[in-house]
């Protein structure tokens, strides 16, 4: 009887316990606390939905400089990134083979002149046959063009920039053979450049003649500057499956140079306003529907809202088409771990 007793005293404790447990005064652990968040007031702005490009900067004209005789260089009188004037001379080659050619051409040149000079007299005297001063006269004529060949073949030792330009590639040095047309420098217009873009395939469509973009460089600490779409290709590269486009820039002081990588966005003609928020505030749920929590005016809770997303529009925020308006609060960090019961705290 007395085990009993015991048994019976010991229930009547655990059920008092649970009976307190269920009376209304719960334990600190079970009060719920406010989850930290961070709000975002979202308002409408103007937003550039271009698409942004990663291209290079390249000469509007690239112009290849050769000699027109072989020859062996006897000097370069530039470098690579070298500004040079019209009528500048670049190179030479070794003149004496060419300058002894001259001078025997002159001196055979001076001899027919003082043979023809001679035999006229004779011809207008009538004691020269007409046939021989023909001859003589196509052997001076003959004599004239081989000295003018001798000439201009010593002119072409002289390698001369044909306009303002800025040398390239340098491919010769003092004491290297060329042949005619090997091409020794090379002379690129930079006064104008262009930003040559690849576009993949499936948004070449969607790039027109003459829409802008703004092009920015990181080698002139994130200069930008703004041009327009002045050529799209029309063959794909095998590999990579895009097509290069050209955005011509003004580069009057000529500090772009052929080369440095570019940042490019191509900006849309039409651009509307519109409400963006980070990508990661936005969510979905079970039923495959996007969401975002948005800030009670209590301050303290929260609701969940539908929302049409569009596309990315940059430093990794989306445009939203549908569902929020300027002035709601979504919460961009902190919405993981609450949902529509949640009591919230705005931390700034």
């Amino acid at each position: 009887m007395i085990k009993k007793k015991n048994l019976s005293a010991t229930s009547l404790v655990v059920v008092l316990s649970l009976l307190y447990g269920c009376s209304g005064h719960p334990s600190t652990s079970d009060q719920q606390r406010p989850m930290p968040v961070k709000v975002l007031t979202v308002q409408l702005s103007t937003i550039n939905l271009g698409q942004e490009y990663v291209g290079t900067i390249r000469e509007s004209v690239a112009i290849p400089l050769s000699f027109p005789a072989a020859g062996t260089v006897s000097a370069v009188y530039v470098s690579e990134g070298q500004s040079v004037n019209k009528g500048m001379v670049l190179a030479t080659l070794d003149t004496k083979s060419y300058r002894s050619s001259y001078q025997i051409a002159l001196a055979k040149e001076k001899q027919a002149q003082d043979a023809y000079n001679r035999l006229s007299e004779l011809y207008k005297k009538g004691s020269l046959p007409e046939i021989k001063m023909v001859e003589i006269e196509s052997d001076l004529q003959q004599a004239r063009s081989t000295a003018q060949l001798a000439k201009n073949s010593l002119a072409d030792c002289r390698l001369i920039a044909p306009t303002h330009g800025v040398i390239g590639k340098k491919s010769v040095e003092p004491g290297m053979n060329v042949l005619p047309d090997y091409q020794v420098l090379s002379l690129l217009k930079i006064e104008q450049v262009n930003a040559v873009v690849p576009i993949p395939e499936n948004q070449i469509a969607n790039i027109q003649l003459g829409q802008q973009a703004t092009v920015t460089v990181a080698a002139l600490n994130n200069a930008s500057f703004t041009g327009k779409v002045t050529e799209t290709g029309v063959e794909a590269d095998p590999l990579s499956h895009t097509y290069p486009i050209k955005i011509a820039l003004q580069n009057n002081d000529e500090q772009l140079k052929p080369g440095m990588v570019c940042n490019v966005v191509i900006t849309p003609k039409a651009v509307a306003p519109m409400i963006t928020v980070p990508q990661t505030s936005v969510m979905i749920d079970t039923n495959n529907h996007t969401y975002v929590y948005v800030a009670n005016k209590d301050g303290h809770s929260v609701h969940k809202q539908i929302v049409q997303v569009g596309e990315a529009v940059g430093n990794g925020d989306v445009a939203i088409l549908a569902g929020l308006q300027s002035g709601d609060g979504v919460v961009t960090e902190g919405n993981q771990k609450i949902d529509e019961q949640s009591l919230i705290q705005i931390i700034h």
